[in-house]
């Protein structure tokens, strides 16, 4: 039954107020792997940059953009391995808190690391733990909602409000603690907080529906959230959705992985943004380098209330926008977003190696055009995932999504390589012709978003009161 907010209350097997209390609890927990994954992401390309006399490697640009690359693979492409422990060995509650220990062994790691190999292995063990608790957590979440599909979007769109929270704070308290005590208690704090997290995770353990604590069930018929059978021409049209939109979601991780999956941007805003917002006090102020990663969730923790509150009004009308509308649209938006981008580098004078030529209010617009298009796609795409897929494929198709982020930030970091050779030539023409190939190929998929939601609403009745896709 839902409770005064709205929201589902009664779990199986949970406490009677499982439902809000208990995802504002085990969410914290990826609060937290974001707060690690921003603060590594912010911090690790400009300690790689950093000469060994400030505490850093000495690396030149291109080998911080490739670092950073490398870590989104890691950190991306291994919850598809991962996420397979969850669906089948543990159950996603125990990959959540397996998880967020390994996060912590990492940091406390790279506190102590004093070479590059020790840096490397505590990168890999907070990789190895976010390839755990991210496909299970999203899996998790939906546990608490199976009847109430609606609610369910909703509560995705908040989750995805809710975890990046710790990815605007992440990068901007290890700025600070970078600026203020250096690199190694920069990448210790995020750690800290992931043992706070684990405590409230492992205290919130009675509100976790019954089926999602223990080990999965083998045996027996695939099955979606209510327990109904997923078998025969079912699956197939339901595995076939979600592998279109998967497609959609390749290419939308192309965009992300340019424009936000490397450092290539954040190094473009240390040198050629004007990053000056005043004078305070008697002393002129600039906005740390580390901040601009901050931009990113900042602007979907804002944002998001006001899409939310959008789509409701919009569904009271009967005007629901079909999902697989959200997610093309999403990719469309973000790819809007590197375009822009190419224009803005093109005002960076050639062969110059600092010059503040892009105004911060024209660079802060480009992120928030690339969040707002995330927020159409990531926490859509997730929800999807839980109702589509049978229990035991859904973490691995989570795991799918965050390969795929891996890979194409993989690759944006190569091209981000490439754009700073020969001082930043080659600039606006990767970013413009990388985001005029995938604008296209989104096109191409607009003539199927009526055959998806057909089959969505045909296949999948229950999941909207009239049937909405």
């Amino acid at each position: 039954m839902p409770d005064s907010s709205g929201m589902a209350t009664g779990v199986a097997g949970g406490s009677p107020q499982g439902g809000t209390l208990g995802v504002v609890l085990v969410s914290f927990a990826e609060l937290w792997e974001r707060v690690s994954f921003y603060s590594l992401s912010t911090i690790m390309a400009l300690y790689a940059v950093a000469t060994i006399n400030d505490g850093g490697l000495g690396w030149s640009t291109v080998e911080a953009d490739k670092l950073t690359g490398d870590y989104a693979l890691l950190a991306f492409g291994l919850p598809v391995l991962l996420g397979i422990v969850g669906d089948r060995l543990t159950g996603h509650y125990r990959a959540v808190v397996l998880g967020g220990v390994v996060i912590v062994a990492g940091h406390g790691t790279l506190f102590m690391a004093q070479s590059e190999a020790w840096f490397w292995a505590g990168l890999i063990l907070v990789a190895c733990g976010t390839g755990l608790l991210k496909p299970a957590m999203p899996c998790l979440v939906s546990s608490f909602y199976p009847e109430q599909q609606l609610q369910r979007d909703r509560v995705f769109k908040w989750y995805y409000c809710m975890i990046n929270i710790g990815g605007a704070v992440g990068p901007l308290v290890a700025g600070w603690i970078m600026i203020t005590l250096g690199f190694r208690w920069a990448f210790l704090w995020a750690g800290l907080g992931m043992v706070v997290a684990l405590g409230l995770l492992i205290g919130a353990r009675t509100l976790v529906p019954e089926i999602e604590r223990g080990k999965p069930q083998r045996g027996g018929p695939e099955q979606d959230e209510e327990g109904d059978p997923m078998t025969g021409t079912r699956l197939r049209r339901n595995i076939t959705v979600l592998l279109v939109l998967f497609g959609i979601f390749l290419l939308w991780s192309m965009s992300y992985g340019v424009f936000a999956g490397t450092a290539d941007t954040e190094l473009i805003a240390k040198d050629f943004v004007d990053r000056r917002i005043g004078e305070w006090f008697g002393k002129e102020r600039i906005v740390p380098t580390a901040w601009f990663s901050s931009i990113e969730p900042a602007l979907i923790v804002l944002a998001t209330p006001f899409i939310t509150l959008g789509i409701s009004m919009l569904a009271k009308r009967g005007r629901f926008p079909g999902m697989p509308s959200q997610i093309v649209f999403g990719a469309m938006l973000s790819t809007a977003s590197l375009i822009g981008l190419a224009y803005a580098v093109k005002a960076i004078p050639e062969g110059a190696s600092s010059a503040p030529v892009i105004g911060l209010g024209v660079f802060a617009s480009l992120y928030a055009v690339m969040s707002i298009g995330e927020i159409f796609i990531s926490p859509v795409y997730m929800s999807l995932i839980t109702r589509l897929a049978p229990r035991r494929l859904q973490g691995t198709f989570q795991g799918l999504c965050l390969l795929a982020m891996g890979l194409l930030g993989f690759a944006g970091s190569r091209i981000g390589a490439a754009a700073e050779m020969h001082h930043g030539a080659n600039r606006f023409s990767d970013y413009l012709v990388t985001g005029f190939v995938v604008m296209g190929c989104i096109v191409l998929f607009i003539p199927f978003v009526p055959w998806m939601q057909r089959t969505i609403r045909r296949w999948n009745p229950g999941h909207y009161p009239g049937g909405e896709a």
